[in-house]
């Protein structure tokens, strides 16, 4: 079991909250969640200047999870189409990883995410 410490920064808005959701299932592998919020042709860029989409996402979503412990949520923040979220993650040997995503929905309801971009460990 994956533990999860939540941002401070999500009392009161709905936006902020989902964008903390979409964040911990994309760190902790939850594509169960994600596969509804990915709108069809969503990518995935990522640190390293590769590009997932389309079935290579399951692929790579799920992979993000292997060996996570704990994933910490530090900050979140939501503006029109877009939000972010920092934070880190802890391995089960005790390494940390910190990340940064920036997530583009595909209105602003913020409902479907249509692209991700991360900075970090996945």
């Amino acid at each position: 079991m994956i533990e999860i410490i939540r941002s401070k920064d999500c009392g009161n808005s709905p936006k902020n909250q989902f964008v903390e959701k979409v964040v911990v299932a994309l760190e902790s592998g939850d594509f169960e969640f994600l596969d509804g919020v990915l709108s069809e042709g969503a990518v995935w860029e990522l640190a390293n200047s590769s590009v997932t989409e389309g079935d290579g996402l399951r692929a790579h979503i799920q992979s993000c999870g292997e060996g996570v412990a704990l994933v910490k949520v530090d900050h979140v923040i939501s503006h029109g189409k877009s939000g972010s979220a920092n934070g880190y993650i802890q391995d089960r040997k005790g390494k940390v990883l910190h990340f940064c995503h920036f997530i583009e929905f595909t209105s602003a309801k913020c409902v479907k995410i249509n692209r991700v971009c991360s900075y970090g460990k996945c």
